[in-house]
């Protein structure tokens, strides 16, 4: 019944403009004598058009209500799953950082024990807890960097120190892969946010010293194109997956075939890059290794 009446409501104009036009012809025969019989066959022809039209726009004013009321449904709906959406996040996101934060405490104890004793396979012990302290620092980087909240320090960084300090944490795997490095010193400066470049770069670098078993790995600086490139001696990347590596998830044959990769440090390396606005790069040929290039802005 509420909704005759609005229906009623909106259409008013046209009923009154029926009824007025009416009353004004029915003044109009009775002063002019006009037969009365063509006023009442005019009476039902307007009567019958103005149902039509009525039975039309009352079609029209249902269907549109019904989809204002199914609308409304969705998007009260959508608004209850994106919330939810948002709560199932925080709490996946809460777990997952008290988790890496807990298993950081037998980390460090592993390390401790490894400090004291000498026996047999020390050496590939450490390295293993090497590659657990670091993919849990990966997951760390990962959960600060989808909160787009992130502090970002934009300053001038020194390309030297900043290299520097990674291939002195590093170290350890150059020895003991025996692994040799081609680096001179850099003397550039780029402007950059430190710690969001510094885990880019070392990305970089942790996929090259892990994928490569001997040789070399070599950092340079082109200054005119303002680009460092970091070149190994690898295993390389079949031409069919480069244009899928920085994917998230995304491991390919190499990843598979060796058990080592996680498909998230290269999307972290090309998410990080978007943030910080450079522009990272990679050539690659099957078993004789890779090239990764990060462009920095000219300005």
């Amino acid at each position: 019944m509420r909704k005759v009446s609005d229906f009623l409501k909106n259409e008013y104009k046209i009923i009154v403009t029926v009824l007025y036009t009416t009353g004004v012809f029915g003044i109009v025969f009775s002063f002019a004598n006009f037969n009365r019989e063509y006023f009442w066959l005019g009476v039902k022809v307007v009567a019958f058009i103005s149902a039509i039209f009525l039975f039309i726009e009352w079609t029209n004013y249902t269907r549109q209500e019904n989809y204002k009321i199914t609308s409304k449904e969705l998007e009260i709906e959508n608004r209850r799953l994106l919330n939810q959406a948002t709560i199932d996040r925080r709490e996946l996101e809460e777990y997952f950082l008290l988790w890496v934060h807990q298993i950081k405490t037998p980390i460090t104890v592993s390390n401790l024990i490894l400090q004291k004793g000498e026996f047999e396979d020390k050496n590939k012990l450490k390295e293993q807890m090497f590659y657990i302290e670091e993919y849990t620092n990966m997951a760390i980087n990962y959960l600060k960097l989808m909160d787009r909240d992130a502090d970002m320090d934009i300053t001038s960084i020194s390309l030297d120190s900043l290299i520097r300090s990674l291939l002195k944490k590093y170290s350890m795997l150059f020895i003991e892969k025996h692994i040799s490095l081609d680096y001179n010193h850099i003397s550039a400066n780029v402007i950059s946010d430190t710690k969001w470049l510094s885990i880019l770069i070392e990305q970089i670098l942790a996929n090259a010293i892990k994928y490569t078993e001997s040789g070399t790995i070599q950092i340079t600086f082109e200054e005119d194109s303002n680009t460092l490139k970091i070149r190994d001696t690898g295993i390389g990347i079949r031409s069919e997956d480069l244009s899928k590596i920085f994917d998230r998830g995304y491991s390919g044959f190499n990843g598979r075939i060796n058990e080592k990769s996680s498909g998230l440090g290269l999307y972290l390396v090309k998410t990080i890059a978007n943030v910080i606005n450079v522009k990272v790069n990679v050539q690659s040929t099957l078993n004789v290794g890779s090239v990764f290039s990060i462009r920095f802005p000219s300005n």
